[in-house]
């Protein structure tokens, strides 16, 4: 085979292989315990294009059908909220399967790794839980006890000790259905801190308020300027935001590929094929 011909294949490999989105889910995590009827996050990360399309199914590890579609055809943004419908059995050996919708193989599937769906109970402990970390950037459940005389709350992110003494610092969301749960993002201007709690305030009567224990946010970027370090770099990791098939929403976050350095490695390549031609 001439040097050109071997350059042109090795090029086209390359091509291929950067032009393949790959995709990883990281949410539920192994032995994570999903309640039925209750809010939970699906998160992948991906190389894909957020234009792209995915869809998500329900599968055991030891039955490779669909069970449940939880989402079909939706924007690849990194995450979404999904809540385990009562027609779904308990199990341990569930897993959510990823499927690229514009797939040139539609055998293509990513999978998470095993967990359990439980029954549901009232009784669960309210999310963010005392002491709990909540990171900027990620998407977070918020639950609480629904009072059935209640038919539309607000949330909001407050700051300080006690409930008298606190400082409201951003909307999550305003006159939304009082179903119990609710994705959220918070954004990387909310600063690190230990005295955080959330309010849900009900839009008609503002003076009947529930507060979540109190939690703490983690916003690694404004740890990372205020110790002087660097600033406006790009991850690989998805951040959410909100907007799904189910309860909540997601956003995406991008990835870089390893682009640049296949091209410098063309080049390098390119010259040890010319200069024998030279020659």
């Amino acid at each position: 085979m001439r040097p050109a011909s071997l350059f042109a294949l090795f090029l086209s490999t390359i091509t291929t292989n950067a032009a393949t989105p790959a995709y990883s889910i990281v949410e539920p995590t192994q032995g994570a315990v999903v309640s039925i009827g209750s809010a939970t996050v699906i998160e992948w990360n991906t190389t894909g294009s957020s234009s792209a399309k995915v869809s998500f199914f329900l599968e055991t590890t030891t039955n490779s059908t669909d069970l449940f579609t939880i989402a079909s055809n939706i924007s690849n943004s990194g995450s979404i909220s999904w809540s385990p419908p009562s027609s779904i059995t308990t199990g341990t050996d569930y897993i959510v399967v990823l499927q690229p919708s514009s797939s040139d193989d539609d055998s293509t599937e990513y999978k998470s790794d095993a967990f359990t769906i439980s029954a549901s109970n009232a009784s669960t402990t309210y999310y963010p839980a005392e002491g709990e970390e909540v990171k900027t950037g990620e998407t977070t459940i918020i639950t609480w006890k629904v009072d059935s005389n209640i038919t539309n709350v607000s949330i909001y992110l407050m700051e300080g000790s006690g409930t008298s003494d606190l400082k409201n610092i951003t909307t999550i969301t305003t006159d939304i259905g009082n179903s119990g749960d609710v994705a959220c993002v918070l954004s990387s201007s909310v600063a690190s801190g230990d005295d955080y709690k959330f309010a849900i305030v009900d839009t008609k009567d503002p003076s009947s308020v529930k507060y979540s224990d109190t939690f703490t946010v983690v916003n690694d970027s404004s740890d990372k300027a205020s110790s002087g370090g660097p600033s406006g770099t790009t991850t690989s990791s998805s951040s959410k935001s909100t907007s799904s098939s189910g309860s909540g929403e997601t956003e995406t976050s991008t990835s870089t590929s390893g682009a640049s350095r296949a091209w410098s490695l063309v080049g390098w390549m390119a010259a040890l094929l010319v200069v024998p031609l030279l020659c």
